[in-house]
């Protein structure tokens, strides 16, 4: 990862991956704390938040490809070191009696959709999260994409088990 780095183009914050490679996050320059005006080393923050991020999806059991995981885990590291602080939506999604994450992952719901998200800080009562399908119904006009980030109350995520995550992608 030593020659890794973040820059913007056009408005949008991307990851280089050596000479062959870059990522362009889902993060453009109004969701970006300090977007990099010229090229901004991997650093060992970033390495670690990524390290451990996959480490932990990796021990959730969750099937992911190669692909998804690396797009999945750019995008997170991405909104931990760079993106704005969001605003709670827990009336978005549905209240969850047994609730909590797996291994950061966990599925929230509503009258419209079920969609995974992962967990990317828990603070208290709330939880920062980024979801993970493909898109999400808010509401009859609302959706969002997939890395968008989401706050909500904890009492709304409902923990991705394994063994369950194979009935919710089919």
């Amino acid at each position: 990862m030593s020659d890794w780095f973040w820059f913007s183009e056009d408005s949008q914050l991307k990851l280089s991956m050596g000479n062959e490679w870059q990522c362009t996050t889902a993060f453009g320059h109004q969701q970006i704390v300090d977007l990099p005006k010229s090229q901004q080393l991997f650093s060992l923050s970033d390495t670690e938040c990524y390290l451990s991020l996959g480490n932990q999806l990796q021990a959730s059991g969750a099937q992911f490809s190669e692909a998804q995981l690396t797009h999945i885990l750019i995008n997170a590291t991405a909104a931990i070191m760079f993106h704005k602080p969001v605003t709670p939506k827990s009336w978005f999604f549905q209240e969850i009696e047994s609730h909590g994450s797996h291994h950061r992952l966990a599925t929230v719901s509503n009258n419209y959709a079920t969609g995974v998200v992962l967990v990317l800080t828990d603070e208290q009562a709330l939880a920062t999260c980024m979801l993970i399908s493909s898109s999400f119904q808010l509401n009859d006009k609302k959706h969002i994409k997939q890395f968008a980030l989401i706050k909500l109350a904890k009492t709304r995520l409902a923990p991705l088990m394994a063994d369950i995550s194979s009935q919710l992608t089919a």
